[in-house]
């Protein structure tokens, strides 16, 4: 019975380490990642630094929907207000193809993660997150939704900053 009881708590100590662990922690569906770093695109800003506001509607068949046209240009800063008209959760992210690749390698690994950087936000369906980005650096910025699988299906979309 010793022996018995001696393996069972030996197992019980090691799983509750386990779950314990940092990237245990990290995997779950409720980690956020906060990262307010600047990006090769520009970096975040504040919401009282904006001098655009567009607006944008994410959907299930893997599209991004700008109301307003995308006549960005170098200094810009612009408040995203972004809906999630699906059923499923989606991210706006914004990078360059390089930090979009990265993201979908992070992803792939916690595909649960949620997002509330400077440079992407996840939206639960019905939701609406507001997100502020100046833009600087490379004139190609790419609009993503890295959630695995999302990106793949055409969820991304391409823009040139104008005057460059």
């Amino acid at each position: 019975m010793d022996n018995y009881l001696s393996r069972f708590l030996s197992s019980a100590l090691f799983f509750i380490a386990l779950l314990s662990s940092p990237l245990a922690l990290a995997s779950g569906s409720g980690h956020h990642h906060h990262q307010k770093t600047a990006s090769a695109v520009g970096q975040p800003a504040e919401q009282t630094q904006a001098t655009k506001t567009i607006h944008v509607t994410m959907t299930d068949n893997m599209k991004f929907y700008f109301q307003e046209a995308l006549n960005i240009a170098p200094g810009d800063t612009v408040l995203f207000i972004v809906k999630n008209d699906g059923k499923i959760p989606h991210e706006f992210s914004i990078g360059n193809q390089h930090e979009h690749k990265e993201h979908q390698k992070m992803m792939r690994k916690m595909p649960n993660m949620r997002h509330e950087d400077g440079n992407t936000i996840t939206v639960d369906p019905g939701k609406t997150k507001e997100i502020v980005w100046q833009f600087n650096g490379e004139k190609e910025v790419i609009f993503a939704c890295n959630i695995p699988g999302h990106y793949e299906a055409g969820m991304h979309h391409r823009m040139t900053l104008i005057g460059k």
